[in-house]
C-alpha cells in the first residue's frame, strides 16, 4: 500500500470516528480488526542474531552484494580495515536495528532493500537534490542501450545496473560525473572515447558484465578514479595505461577467469592501493609449471610494494610462492580470503612452516581445490607448542595466539590424495566446512592424532563453534571426528556420495 493510499484511509477512519463521536455511537467506534493480509512477523529473540549479523557484515564487506557504493565508501572501506573489531559492532548495530525496522529484508546469505523503500528512498534523494540534478538512475528497466548522453550531462552518479547494454558507443560529456554503475549488464564492448570526459569520475563498476573482454585505452583519463570493480567479467588482458590511476584505492578483479593477470608492474603502481581482490583471477589449467611459478612469485612482489594495503583476497598456485607470500608481515594482516589451487610443487605442506601462515590473523575463508599432488597439510606441532607455550599461562595463550584465530569457513574440492585435514583442528572458530570429491579422504580430523602434545590438546575444544557442515562424494570417508564427542552446534549437514556417512544422523556429529 503506497503511503498516499495509507494516508488517505486513516484520514477516512479520523472523520468516521469524529462523526460517531458526534452522534453518541460510541459501540461503533472501535471495530474489530480485519484480518490481516501479510504474514505475521514475530520479533525474534536474540539468541541467533549474531549470525544474522555475520551475514550482513559479510554483505557490507563484500563487494559483490555491496550495490550502495559510491565515492564516499572509499573512505568508509579505509576506516573498516584501520579499526575492524569496533567498526563490526558499530555495523552489527546499524545493520541490526535497520533489520527490525524492516528497512532491511533478510535473504539468505545478504540482506535486501524492498523495492518499496528503494523507490522511496530514490524519491526523497531526487527530490532534495532535484535542482542540483545530482541522480540518473535507470536500474532493472530492460533497457537494450544506454539512455541518450544528453541524459548524462551534469550528473554526479549514474546507475544502469540490471539492465541489457550490450554496447556503449557514445561520447558522454560528464565533467560532473563522480559515480558510474554499469554492473550486471550485457556489456561486450565500450568504444574509444568513452571515458575520455570523465575527470572527476571517482567511481566506476563493470562487475558481472561475463561478455565483456577488454577495456578502452582512455582509461587511463580517469585520473580521479579510487574504485575500480571488475569482478565476473571476460576479461582477458588489461591495458599498461591502467598505471596511471595512481589515485585508486580499490581494485576487484575475483572472478575473471579469463585474464591472465595484470601485466607486469601494474600492481605495484597503485601507491594508495587499499583494497585489492584476486580470488579465482585468471585460469592455468593450460599454463606450463614453471609459468605458475614464474607468475604466482612475480605478484607476491609487487604486492610486497602496496604499503596502504588493508585487505587482499587472492589465489596462489604454488608452495614456493604461498611461502613468499606468507613471509611478509603485511600480507599475514591484510590477507582475508586464500585459494590454493593446483599446487604442483608440493606433495606435503607443513602449516606453521611457511613462516606465519597460520597465524594470519585476519585470514576468514580458504579455499583448496585441485591440488592433485596434494597428499596432507600437517600441523608442526612441535613449534605451534613452542610458540603457544607461557610460564604458568598456558590457557591465556592458547586462546590469544592460536593459529587461524579468524578463520571461519573452509572449502576443499578436488583434492585427489588428501588424505585428512587435522590441521582444521586448529580452526577453533570454524563455522562451515565444505569437502567434495577427494576419494582417498578417509576422516577429516582425528584427536589421535594428537598425542604427543596433551597440553595443547586440553585447551582445544576443535569445532565447537562448527555450524554447517558440507560433505560430498567422498567415497572412502568414514569419520568426520574420529572418536570424539558430538558436536552439538552443528544444525545443518549435507551428506551426498558418502556411502559410509550417509546414513548417519545428524546429531553424530
Amino acid at each position: 500500500m503506497s503511503s498516499y493510499r495509507y494516508d488517505k484511509k486513516v484520514d477516512r477512519g479520523l472523520r468516521d470516528v469524529a462523526d460517531l463521536k458526534a452522534n453518541g455511537v460510541f459501540e461503533m467506534v472501535a471495530e474489530e480488526i480485519p484480518a490481516g493480509s501479510g504474514v505475521p512477523r514475530p520479533s525474534e529473540p536474540t539468541v541467533g542474531l549474531e549470525s544474522t549479523f555475520n551475514k550482513v557484515w559479510t554483505w557490507l564487506r563484500e563487494e559483490k552484494q555491496n550495490k550502495s557504493s559510491d565515492e564516499r565508501a572509499v573512505d568508509i572501506f579505509n576506516a573498516l580495515s584501520q579499526k575492524r573489531e569496533r567498526v563490526e559492532n558499530w555495523g552489527y548495530y546499524v545493520i541490526g536495528s535497520l533489520l527490525n525496522a524492516c528497512l532491511l529484508e533478510d535473504k539468505d546469505d545478504c540482506v535486501r532493500m524492498h523495492d518499496v523503500i528503494r523507490d522511496m528512498a530514490l524519491w526523497i534523494a531526487s527530490d532534495i537534490e532535484r535542482d542540483e540534478q545530482n541522480f540518473f538512475v535507470q536500474t532493472v528497466a530492460q533497457l537494450s542501450k544506454a539512455p541518450e548522453i544528453g541524459k548524462w550531462e551534469g550528473v554526479r552518479r549514474v546507475s544502469l545496473m540490471a539492465n541489457h547494454i550490450e554496447h556503449l558507443s557514445e561520447t558522454p560529456s560528464c565533467s560532473n560525473l563522480r559515480t558510474l554503475f554499469l554492473g550486471s549488464n550485457l556489456l561486450s564492448t565500450i568504444s574509444i572515447g568513452f571515458f575520455q570526459s570523465m575527470p572527476n569520475l571517482t567511481v566506476l563498476d563493470l562487475s558481472n558484465n561475463i561478455s565483456l573482454l577488454g577495456l578502452p585505452r582512455d582509461v587511463c583519463k580517469l585520473v580521479s578514479l579510487q574504485y575500480l570493480n571488475l569482478s565476473q567479467t571476460g576479461i582477458k588482458a588489461l591495458p599498461t595505461e591502467l598505471k596511471a590511476l595512481v589515485k585508486l584505492r580499490y581494485l576487484n578483479l575475483e572472478c575473471t577467469d579469463s585474464l591472465y593477470l595484470p601485466p607486469h608492474g601494474v600492481i605495484s603502481c597503485f601507491p594508495m592501493m587499499h583494497v585489492l581482490r584476486m580470488l579465482w583471477c585468471g585460469s592455468s589449467e593450460q599454463e606450463a609449471e614453471d609459468c605458475i611459478l614464474s607468475r604466482d612469485e612475480s605478484l607476491v612482489d609487487e604486492l610486497q610494494c602496496l604499503k596502504e594495503l588493508n585487505v587482499l583476497t587472492v589465489t596462489i598456485r604454488s608452495a614456493a610462492a604461498l611461502e613468499r607470500l606468507s613471509s611478509f608481515q603485511r600480507m599475514q594482516s591484510s590477507t582475508r580470503a586464500l585459494h590454493l589451487e593446483f599446487f604442483h610443487d608440493s606433495k606435503l605442506v607443513i602449516v606453521g612452516v611457511f613462516p606465519s601462515l597460520a597465524n594470519m590473523k585476519n585470514l576468514e575463508t580458504v579455499y583448496i581445490s585441485d591440488c592433485g599432488s596434494l597428499e596432507e597439510m600437517q600441523i608442526d606441532w612441535e613449534r605451534e607448542l613452542q610458540k603457544m607455550q607461557a610460564p604458568n599461562n598456558l590457557a591465556h595463550v592458547a586462546t590469544t595466539e592460536r593459529p587461524f584465530r579468524s578463520l571461519s569457513r573452509v572449502y576443499v574440492e578436488g583434492c585427489l590424495s588428501l588424505r585428512n585435514l587435522n590441521w582444521l583442528i586448529l580452526a577453533q572458530n570454524l563455522t562451515y566446512l565444505s569437502v567434495s570429491n577427494c576419494p582417498k579422504m578417509v576422516e577429516v580430523a582425528s584427536v589421535e592424532k594428537l598425542p604427543e602434545v596433551p597440553e595443547v590438546v586440553e585447551n582445544l575444544n576443535p569445532f565447537a563453534k562448527l555450524k554447517a557442515v558440507d560433505l560430498l562424494y567422498l567415497p572412502r570417508l568414514k569419520s568426520f571426528y574420529c572418536n570424539a564427542p558430538p558436536l552439538p552446534s552443528v544444525k545443518d549437514v549435507r551428506v551426498t556420495g558418502c556411502p559410509f556417512l550417509e546414513k548417519r544422523p545428524a546429531s553424530q556429529f
